[in-house]
């Protein structure tokens, strides 16, 4: 068949299924209306080719007529259900047609009045114009062979990434690899909505690690709290993704974890660390209540001295 006429917001009358070249594949999961009742695919139907007389077709709310002068193929990919709520630069139809040769008119319907529409022809930008008092929108083409065509509203969308700021890491009072805590936290804003934060955290063995943070109700402040365990110098960074897809990387910031041996933090063990623990020898409160008690048992005695000598002359900064 020469022609192949396909709209909307009405049914089929008449189909016949022929062996000619023009088809129609009506993939998985579309919606469409046969004498206004509704059908979802749960499986593509592959159509020989269709007439339609005095009468439309609806594939999700939407459709479209098209005109050749020689036998067309085709194959629906995606229509969006809700045009009329749609965004700037949200998709609204996708398919490919093929054809050999001629001006293939493409007259769109069920696409919102004064609405501009722009279309892509293999991912470039092929036309654009506003939708008419009916909803209708036309485009042609007349380079032939097989392509894909994806029609969006107007406008870029949403193209702002998520802002990340007011980034810092606090430690617990005192500061202990065992029960002690660190926790790194940020402002993260975005002109929509925040999808995910992660903290990429490298450690003293340049092991990356991917965490999620968890955003504080009520607040734009993203957080991720854990015990590190291993002394030595630490990396990360935090990066952020809106629903758009937009997404956004801090800078790189360093975070160093002393050993509980070091009781002055100055990076190394030595005397003066002694000096520390031999003043509060004796000593008891709640464990690891002060740094120089260094395996948390809640007193100061010969045991912390013989951890500090089992390290004495070592560094841990490096």
């Amino acid at each position: 068949m020469k022609r192949l006429l396909l709209s909307i917001f009405i049914s089929f009358l008449i189909i016949n299924f022929t062996y000619f070249v023009s088809a129609i594949i009506i993939n998985n999961n579309i919606e469409f209306k046969v004498q206004n009742e509704t059908y979802k695919t749960n499986s593509s139907m592959n159509f020989g080719s269709i007439t339609i007389t005095d009468s439309y077709i609806i594939f999700n709310y939407t459709g479209f007529y098209v005109t050749s002068m020689n036998d067309i193929t085709i194959t629906l990919v995606f229509v969006n259900n809700d045009i009329t709520n749609a965004n700037d630069g949200e998709k609204i139809l996708d398919f490919y047609a093929a054809t050999n040769s001629g001006n293939v008119w493409f007259n769109l319907s069920g696409f919102t009045s004064g609405t501009d529409y722009r279309v892509t022809r293999d991912g470039t930008l092929l036309s654009s114009g506003t939708a008419n008092s009916s909803g209708f929108f036309t485009f042609f083409n007349s380079q032939w062979s097989s392509h894909r065509f994806q029609i969006y509203q107007q406008g870029e969308g949403d193209i702002t990434a998520p802002q990340i700021s007011s980034i810092t890491n606090t430690f617990s009072n005192t500061v202990d690899t065992q029960i002690g805590w660190e926790n790194i936290t940020a402002q993260v804003t975005d002109n929509n909505a925040v999808d995910e934060v992660i903290l990429h955290l490298t450690d003293p063995f340049d092991t990356s690690t991917q965490l999620t943070m968890n955003r504080i109700t009520g607040t734009t402040i993203y957080y991720y709290n854990t015990t590190l365990g291993q002394p030595g110098n630490y990396s990360y960074l935090i990066w952020a993704e809106d629903l758009s897809g937009n997404n956004e990387s801090s800078t790189i910031y360093l975070l160093s974890l002393p050993s509980n041996w070091d009781i002055d933090i100055d990076g190394k063990c030595s005397v003066f660390d002694l000096v520390l623990v031999s003043n509060h020898y004796s000593e008891t409160g709640a464990p690891g209540w002060i740094r120089e008690d260094i395996d948390n048992n809640g007193a100061v005695q010969v045991a912390d001295f013989i951890l500090l000598s089992n390290h004495y002359g070592e560094s841990w900064y490096v």
